[in-house]
């Protein structure tokens, strides 16, 4: 069911003039865009934009490029690649007045995908120059922050296989092979959690995804009633099930179907501190990130950072991500 637009015609419209843009030359996406990259450089520039392409050399460049924008007062800084890419970027944008702009070319796209970023090329350039400027939320793992969401347990276990397989070449369908793998011997894990330093839930769980916005590696929603810019963050708890149970719960959850709450606990909070018997598995939007801490040793904690980063967006966005105040 196609979500309602909340359109920003009473919004302040942003015209950036400056802008840096991020890319991984090795990388398969890049090699196969490369001539439509070239092309949005100059069609921005053409537009009047002061646009400049850098291209990443080895890893942490597109973090250290990101952080000399902020440094220069860039407006906008556009990540050019997937979720991962983004995620990198955000690192050093956080807490400054530099958008996030975005064209999308990685393998999934969760971000593009949730706030209607098209996939074309082409079409997403123009969503640089006619979208809207909003201040959004972050969450936050220890110091590291996330755009999407964060995993523990079956999702980032899956994560941190793939990181390590040859089945990474294969994109989706690694994960897919590597998750059905998972879902057959993956036991569960008992934790604890404290809900904004008040509420002690105590159950052993199969997975525990803590979510910014909703969509989930593209078309699964765990954190369904997550809004972007409230300044909380969504904490759904999977129970340990059954095989057969786990395989109903997840096409409940991948049809969106109301009966998804009975296999979860849902709860909405602005920082949960996580305790896990044993080390568990962590990953923040779609990356690995270690690993919980084990008993005895301090928590794992989860924050919101509030109206942390500025994005540009459609005009229109889905109403269910945001909510309607918007501090500009």
């Amino acid at each position: 069911m196609q979500q309602p637009l909340q359109s920003a015609s009473s919004k302040k419209k942003f015209q950036p003039t400056s802008a840096v843009l991020i890319a991984n030359p090795t990388s398969g996406s890049y090699v196969n865009n490369k001539k439509q990259v070239d092309e949005t450089v100059q069609f921005l520039q053409t537009q009047g934009w002061d646009a400049h392409l850098r291209l990443t050399q080895q890893q942490g460049d597109a973090g250290r490029f990101a952080h000399e924008a902020v440094k220069q007062n860039i407006d906008v800084v556009v990540a050019i690649g997937g979720d991962g890419t983004i995620n990198e970027v955000i690192q050093e944008l956080a807490g400054s007045e530099t958008a996030l702009g975005i064209l999308p070319n990685g393998t999934v796209n969760v971000w593009a995908r949730e706030v209607g970023i098209p996939l074309e090329n082409g079409a997403a350039r123009e969503i640089l120059l006619q979208g809207q400027r909003r201040r959004i939320d972050l969450g936050k793992v220890n110091e590291r922050y996330f755009l999407l969401m964060a995993g523990i347990g079956l999702d980032a276990e899956v994560t941190h296989e793939v990181e390590q397989r040859p089945a990474k070449k294969l994109g989706v369908l690694g994960y897919v092979l590597v998750g059905l793998w998972k879902t057959l011997t993956f036991k569960g894990f008992r934790v604890s959690l404290h809900i904004d330093g008040k509420e002690l839930i105590k159950t052993h769980a199969t997975q525990i995804v803590i979510g910014n916005t909703q969509l989930y590696g593209g078309a699964i929603k765990y954190t369904w009633q997550a809004k972007c810019n409230d300044g909380l963050l969504d904490v759904c708890i999977a129970r340990s099930q059954s095989l057969i149970n786990t395989v109903l719960m997840g096409i409940d959850v991948l049809l969106h179907r109301r009966q998804r709450r009975q296999w979860v606990r849902y709860e909405t909070c602005q920082e949960v501190e996580i305790r896990t018997r044993h080390a568990i598995a962590i990953q923040v939007d779609g990356d690995p990130l270690g690993f919980t801490s084990e008993r005895g040793a301090p928590p794992t904690i989860f924050k919101i950072a509030p109206q942390a980063l500025n994005v540009i967006v459609p005009e229109e966005v889905p109403a269910c991500l945001f909510i309607d105040e918007v501090t500009e």
